[in-house]
Parts: C-alpha cells; structure tokens; sequence
C-alpha cells in the first residue's frame, strides 16, 4: 500500500465526503474523503479484512488520520463519491440514479466485496432499459448471476439478425459462440433439411433450458440470483425473450429494511451512521 505524498500534488478535501464526524479517511487522486468506518467494515469483507490488520509498532493504523489515508487506485474520485452516496443518499429510500452511475456502483461494489450495495445496483439496473448486449457484457464484467442473463441470451438468440461482428467483439468469443450455436437449436429445420434463418420453433420454457444448459448455468447460480431478483422490477425491452419467444417477465416490488434509527434503507441493515490501497 503506497503512502499518500502531498509534497507533489496539491491534496483537498473532497466536498461532499469529508466529514467531520467520519473516523475512516480515503485518497483518491487528490482528494482526501472521511467517512465512517462501519459502513465498510459491516458491509465489506474485503475491507473489514484490511481494516482489521493491526498497525506495526509506533505506526497509526491505515485509514485513521489523512497521513496514513488508504489510498484507492483505479478509481476516480467522482466514482468513489457516487459509491458513497449508496451510504449518505439523504432520500434515504428513494435511491434516483442513471445507468451509468448504477453500473459505477456494481463495478466498486464487486471490486471491494459489498454483496448488499452489488444486489442494490442489480436490482436498480433491473428496473432501467438497457440494450441486451449492454447488459450482458456489465453483467458479465462484474459477476453478476447469470440467471439473470438467461432472457437476455434468448432474445439474441430469438432476433432475426444474427450478431454482428461488432458485437460479438464485446460479447466474447465464449458467449458469441454459445449464443450461435443456441440460434441454430432453435431453429426448425426448413423442407431442404436446412435450419430456418428466421423462425424459432423452441417455446420459452425449452428456449430457457437450452440456454441454460450451454453456458452451463448451475443450480447453485440459481440460488445465488435469488438475492439478485428479490425485489427487482425486471424493464421491459423490445428485444426482450418474452416477446420474441412468448416468455415472462416477473417483476417484483422493491422491499426495504429499517436501519437502526428507524430510516428505511433497500440495502439489508444499511444504516446512516457510524461507518489499503484498494
């Protein structure tokens, strides 16, 4: 872990996270954040590891002052305060954001180990229109269950037109080819023999099974999406499975917990209070 030097860049406290009765500081780039330590040591087990590391003899221990800051690389300080919001949203349950910054808290919250703050993003992006290839790669990226790609795979699998190269660049050639390979199954086979370009014979529960059973999607991803969906409103799509296959989507309303001051928070015992180079 480096050490935060001030001697070459002009270091400042960021202006919405450095709090005064924050006891955890971070540095990004140039900005010094204070926060509260038992967000990430309750929510985190990445960091709870790191913060539980005890200091060498006469040393502070990381994170307690603006001198020992832990220091997070490959991140930008706008992300890492938009993470941050997760914790401090003054709305409190009412959690208003875009994709992108969505897919900018899955991205950190996969990264550092948040299975609460990844299931609150999922369950957001869930709700918001994304283009079935967008979601795909995000979702891949960043581990999120695949159960929850499976309409999305069947919907390019169900299209007319087949992947472009463009495409299939961003998919991965695993995923590429799986979803070829699931577009030939599904195809009935015309009188010369040969596999129709354009309609799909599978009904969605078969389409859902072949899907499943090419990218090897296991029983025990099916029980991890559990907490992914709960709570999610699938968005509807004009490539959605559903419409190309006659499948379902279930949406199912946002549930929320109550922290211990009583304040309603959709991420599981989040409170408002309290709380290495990474």
């Amino acid at each position: 872990m480096a050490s935060p030097d001030s001697s070459f860049i002009a270091l400042r406290h960021h202006d919405e996270y450095h709090l005064s009765g924050g006891d955890l500081y971070f540095l990004v780039e140039q900005y010094h954040f204070r926060v509260h330590r038992y967000f990430f040591e309750r929510e985190s087990t990445f960091f709870k590891h790191q913060l539980a590391t005890p200091a060498s003899p006469g040393e502070e221990r990381q994170g307690t002052s603006e001198g020992t800051a832990i220091v997070l690389d490959h991140v930008t300080p706008a992300e890492f305060a938009r993470f941050l919001w997760v914790f401090y949203n003054p709305k409190y349950s009412l959690y208003d954001a875009t994709v992108e910054d969505w897919i900018i808290i899955l991205k950190l919250a996969d990264r550092w180990c948040f299975p609460e703050v990844k299931n609150l993003a999922v369950r957001e992006l869930e709700k918001h229109l994304m283009d079935d290839i967008e979601r795909i790669v995000v979702y891949q990226n960043y581990n999120v269950d695949k159960h929850l790609l499976v309409p999305r795979y069947a919907a390019l699998c169900a299209r007319t037109e087949t992947l472009s190269l463009a495409e299939g660049i961003r998919l991965g050639m695993e995923t590429a080819l799986n979803i070829a390979r699931a577009r030939e199954c599904a195809r009935s086979p015309s009188v010369a023999g040969l596999r129709s370009p354009t309609s799909v014979a599978l009904p969605y529960e078969e389409m859902h099974g072949l899907i499943v059973d090419l990218f090897s999607i296991s029983e025990a991803a099916d029980s991890a999406s559990k907490g992914q969906e709960n709570g999610s409103s699938t968005a509807s799509s004009s490539t959605t499975a559903k419409n190309a296959s006659d499948g379902d989507s279930k949406p199912n309303g946002k549930s929320t917990n109550s922290d211990k001051n009583g304040r309603n928070s959709p991420i599981t015992g989040t409170g408002r209070r309290g709380g290495r180079k990474s």
